[in-house]
């Protein structure tokens, strides 16, 4: 078992991590880090920062898994259909936690995408950490 980590390519990934490392580290877990991809097939410019995920953990003593992820993000409501196969992945996977980022949206954003971590909190049979935009690395 272990913490799953789900990132995306934004400028919060490294606080998201940095969360992870720390929840790992006191837990004695494993990292399995996901980036979710928009394609079923990565694009080199995902594979390139998947690299950057593993190049900015090469120093951590947690052991790290990192791979890529498609998850079908649907035409409405993207953040719900994500949130929801996040919540379906954990139990597929077999992880204790889950670690994700949040970002504030405004209203219309919040109605036309959905919570992708409001979604995994209420989805996931497993304990959540939302890391807020407030938290830097």
């Amino acid at each position: 078992m272990g913490i799953l980590v789900a990132v995306s390519d934004d400028d919060r990934y490294r606080a998201v991590l940095d969360v992870a490392v720390e929840l790992a580290s006191g837990l004695g877990q494993k990292l399995y880090v996901t980036h979710l991809v928009r394609d079923a097939e990565a694009s080199a410019e995902e594979r390139t920062f998947r690299d950057e995920i593993r190049t900015y953990l090469s120093d951590t003593a947690v052991p790290v898994e990192i791979n890529l992820e498609y998850l079908d993000r649907g035409s409405f409501r993207s953040g719900t259909a994500v949130g929801k196969q996040l919540g379906d992945f954990t139990t597929d996977v077999g992880v204790d936690h889950i670690v994700l980022g949040h970002r504030s949206k405004d209203r219309l954003s919040a109605i036309r995408e959905g919570h992708t971590g409001f979604v995994v909190a209420e989805e996931a049979a497993v304990p959540v950490t939302i890391v807020p935009e407030a938290v830097t690395s």
